[in-house]
């Protein structure tokens, strides 16, 4: 009797394990196919780089940045892009006003034509032109910067400063 609870019990662990090592192995398999983890792996490899290359490098802040496109009736897309910073370091966090380091993530500030100063409620914005999008970018905090991506022929300059009114700093 005791040596089938002994052997019941061995059989039970074993395809425990089993069951295990093939979750696991589809686990690994999914993350490597995935383009996200792909793009994380390599941010990792060349921040190990960096540290080989200059002991005291130390990164200060992670950038999430998040699309969100609109499509209207008549196919006109707008896309909103949410970047929110998290800073490792306290001081990068002193930052007021335009964030440029994180805009430029969204779009190439060496490109942009007829940049043109604005307010988007009482924040410090800009609206650009490049190729045949126009772009309106300001930042709510230091943490949070925005920026709308539309086509100026097809939608209306106040609809887009009106739409980014609306956009509220997220609560903790």
């Amino acid at each position: 009797m005791k040596k089938k609870i002994l052997l019941t019990i061995g059989i039970v662990c074993l395809v425990l394990v089993m069951v295990f090592g093939i979750w696991r192995y589809i686990t690994v398999q999914n993350r490597r196919n995935d383009p996200h983890w792909q793009i994380v792996e390599q941010i990792y490899k060349i921040e190990n780089a960096l540290k080989e290359v200059d002991v005291v490098y130390e990164r200060d802040s992670i950038t999430k940045i998040t699309p969100f496109s609109y499509t209207d009736s008549e196919g006109n897309i707008i896309t909103y892009f949410c970047c929110q910073t998290t800073y490792i370091s306290n001081e990068s966090r002193k930052h007021t006003g335009l964030n440029n380091n994180v805009i430029g993530m969204v779009i190439d500030l060496t490109q942009i034509k007829n940049r043109r100063e604005c307010k988007v409620n009482e924040y410090d914005a800009f609206l650009c032109e490049m190729g045949d999008h126009t772009y309106l970018c300001w930042t709510l905090s230091p943490e949070i910067s925005c920026v709308i991506s539309y086509c100026a022929d097809a939608v209306v300059e106040t609809d887009i400063l009106r739409m980014a009114e609306s956009v509220l700093i997220p609560e903790d």
